[in-house]
């Protein structure tokens, strides 16, 4: 095997049929590449360049030898990039709801980060359906039926609503003691169409046909429409699972007792069918089924459903 040093030389000098810009090139002196390129002809017994005045050109036996050892090269450079270049390392692709990003996964990845340091997550958010076709995505979270074609959906978190409220707002009324009461409120609604039957379902369980008497005030996210909420704007059809930590440090309170389970229609990861799993994408999937097992199993004092 010829010296490394004598290879990058002659790569150079032969990409640029210039002694002098190698050197510039590999931050050498030109005796310096002249030396390894003399060096490299007495390994290999065979001329690679005929030396003309001021002119450099390959032999034929150069110009076999430098398409070989370019290519080698040229992958070696590639593997070095894709191992340590930042943003390719052990890097896991995440689409998420801004709303559940917020309330639910980004306050549990520092333990995930505790003992995963190399992997590198890039958590995007969309509220617009997944096409892993078309985009350089591992997994997705997507809230729906569990049914995405061509897509394993894995079951993550209850989809458990109910209206909540700010204390102050209940302090202040008017007093709202059963559900038709909220009519003198505002209903504060997502304009997402996941979304937008929670409030109807939720009436028409406790008994109220028609929304027609209803105020409701529309915000683009149910990131807006809970925050309004806290701020004491209206009454919100809460995931109970996105308003845990609010409730326990008494920002929400539930007034009623009256919990909607959704059954199937909840949050789900999602990854292609077919799809071999890294084993940062195993990693991060047995993690997130370890977090969504101890927060179902943990004891909550919300309302039961």
């Amino acid at each position: 095997m010829p010296p490394l040093n004598a290879l990058r030389a002659f790569v150079s000098t032969a990409r640029h049929l210039s002694a002098t810009k190698a050197a510039v090139e590999l931050h050498v002196t030109l005796g310096a590449v002249s030396h390894q390129l003399r060096a490299l002809e007495e390994f290999l017994g065979v001329d690679l360049f005929v030396r003309g005045h001021r002119k450099l050109t390959l032999t034929d036996a150069g110009e076999r030898y430098f398409r070989e050892v370019s290519v080698a090269f040229d992958s070696i450079r590639a593997a070095t990039t894709a191992l340590v270049e930042p943003g390719n390392r052990d890097m896991l692709k995440l689409r998420a709801y801004t709303t559940f990003s917020l309330r639910w996964l980004i306050p549990r990845l520092s333990s995930f980060y505790a003992e995963n340091r190399s992997v590198e997550l890039v958590l995007s958010t969309s509220n617009e359906p997944v096409d892993f076709s078309r985009e350089k995505l591992d997994f997705a979270i997507r809230l729906g039926n569990g049914e995405w074609p061509g897509s394993i959906a894995e079951r993550l978190i209850p989809n458990i609503v109910a209206p909540v409220c700010s204390p102050s707002l209940l302090a202040r009324g008017p007093e709202v003691s059963k559900p038709i009461d909220l009519m003198r409120h505002v209903l504060l609604q997502s304009t997402w169409p996941e979304r937008r039957d929670d409030w109807p379902t939720w009436l028409a369980e406790q008994g109220v046909a028609t929304l027609d008497d209803f105020s409701f005030l529309y915000f683009e996210s149910s990131a807006l429409s809970y925050q309004a909420a806290i701020e004491g704007q209206g009454f919100v059809m809460a995931q109970m699972a996105l308003v845990q930590d609010d409730i326990a440090a008494g920002r929400l309170v539930c007034p009623f007792d009256r919990c909607l389970d959704r059954g199937d229609f909840t949050y789900y990861l999602i990854y292609p069918e077919g799809r071999r799993l890294t084993s940062q994408m195993e990693t991060f999937r047995q993690w997130l089924r370890a977090q969504c097992a101890a927060f179902n199993e943990a004891p909550s004092s919300l309302p039961s459903a």
